[in-house]
């Protein structure tokens, strides 16, 4: 693994993930021994194929999946110590897609999340001429702003993501990351991605799993190179640079490193 955290359990830390496994029996895991520790500020991002366990770690992180070994600490504290409403204090969630059993407007659900809205919110959110619309009624970008606003509305110290913008179209997935940078300045933001470019030009930091283990952790010009990302995927891998930008394309004809 590279740039491994090992089992640090320093309080300074939003979020430790230490020696995890989960498993859906004896012998298959999840999650392979994940240890990973995430400051209290700035943007990380998991990367990996399909079925690689990156949702599974967030869903570990909420306390959702049974731990068949380590620990996983909020703040320095085991998740089974912490009391539900605090733990619900401390952590805002964006599933995959963003979604609203009622027909409420945008105002009416973030009020479920804080009684009055912050307008500092509202404006990196770009929320004003959305509050009185019908959450049923936005475009998948609008949604997906409303849905980060709503796990941000009662301040949390840790910011889950999940995909939130695998259903948008190229400037309002750019947009989307840039917000969700934005908001790290002041907390601690964790966000699965899939898209590689996008990974590279907008997290600090990435981790990069495949098979439920954590391959590598770093920075996206660490974790990011041809013989990583084509151990974790199965197949060649090349990066190729325009300018500041970095692609990421499969290779035709070529098997990859056994």
């Amino acid at each position: 693994m590279s740039e491994a955290t090992g089992g640090a359990t320093a309080v300074s830390d939003a979020l430790v993930f230490d020696d995890v496994s989960t498993g859906v029996g004896r012998h298959r895991f999840l999650l392979d021994r994940v240890s990973l520790a995430i400051p209290e500020r700035g943007l990380l991002g998991i990367v990996g194929p399909n079925g690689s366990g990156k949702t599974t770690l967030l869903r570990t992180a909420l306390g959702l999946m049974p731990l068949s070994s380590g620990r996983v600490l909020l703040r320095g504290r085991p998740l089974p110590q912490w009391p539900a409403r605090a733990f619900a204090r401390h952590i805002g969630y964006v599933a995959q897609q963003g979604t609203s059993h009622w027909d409420l407007s945008v105002t009416e659900m973030l009020r479920l999340h804080a009684a009055e809205l912050s307008p500092e919110l509202v404006e990196r959110c770009e929320l004003e001429p959305l509050l009185a619309r019908r959450f049923a009624t936005l475009s998948g970008g609008e949604k997906a702003r409303v849905s980060v606003a709503r796990a941000l509305a009662h301040g949390p110290a840790l910011l889950l993501a999940d995909e939130p913008a695998a259903h948008l179209d190229i400037p309002h997935h750019h947009r989307l990351m840039a917000m969700l940078r934005e908001t790290a300045r002041q907390r601690a933001v964790v966000v699965v991605l899939h898209d590689l470019h996008v990974a590279s030009a907008w997290c600090e930091r990435l981790a990069l799993l495949s098979g439920g283990r954590l391959l590598a952790h770093g920075t996206p010009a660490q974790v990011l190179t041809p013989a990583l990302l084509s151990t974790a995927y199965g197949a060649p891998i090349a990066s190729h640079e325009v300018g500041a930008l970095r692609f990421f394309t499969g290779v035709p004809g070529q098997r990859a490193p056994a």
